[in-house]
């Protein structure tokens, strides 16, 4: 397993973890309605996006596997709302046989890393209530601070924010 910084070429490997991480980590909080329509192809248009106007000070870093195939990656960069925190994990996506390996800490760790060699000192991200990578989040280091709810599809859902007071406790 590797882990390294993504770029533009590493977007369909992106798009491809975001959409099927999304069918099974949100299966049962989700309608299978707004979940049977996310594909592979509309979560391309959007990284390619992502990637010609990135957020300020934004990185992503992909997990591979032996064989070289993108199956998880990690991005974060300014917080989009300003608040206590300075920094922000906007996504971090396993594909559901390369969980519980290890590769989330490497990657949040990796953001974070990088983010602190741009003196951003603070770190926090939304987590779906329900979804299990809450757990993981505590685990490494992180607390639930707030909670909000969002609208997505014609479902309103609630978020919870995980934070890090101090950046450099992220996955230690």
């Amino acid at each position: 397993m590797k882990i390294r910084e993504a770029t533009s070429s590493d977007i369909d490997g992106i798009a491809y973890v975001h959409a099927e991480s999304w069918k099974t980590t949100y299966k049962g909080l989700i309608s299978d309605e707004f979940l049977d329509k996310i594909t592979v192809e509309a979560r391309r248009k959007l990284w390619i996006r992502n990637f010609e106007t990135p957020n300020k000070d934004e990185v992503m870093y992909v997990a591979e596997n032996e064989a070289g195939t993108i199956i998880g990656f990690a991005n974060g960069g300014a917080r989009r709302e300003p608040d206590l925190y300075d920094a922000e994990l906007y996504a971090l996506y396993l594909l559901k046989e390369y969980q519980g390996k290890g590769l989330g800490k490497l990657l949040i760790r990796s953001v974070a890393q990088n983010l602190m060699e741009k003196k951003y000192s603070s770190f926090m991200t939304w987590v779906l209530v329900g979804n299990p990578a809450i757990d993981f989040y505590h685990k490494v280091g992180g607390e639930s601070v707030a909670s909000k709810k969002v609208k997505i599809g014609n479902e309103i859902v609630e978020e919870m924010m995980i934070g890090w007071g101090d950046i450099t406790a992220v996955g230690r």
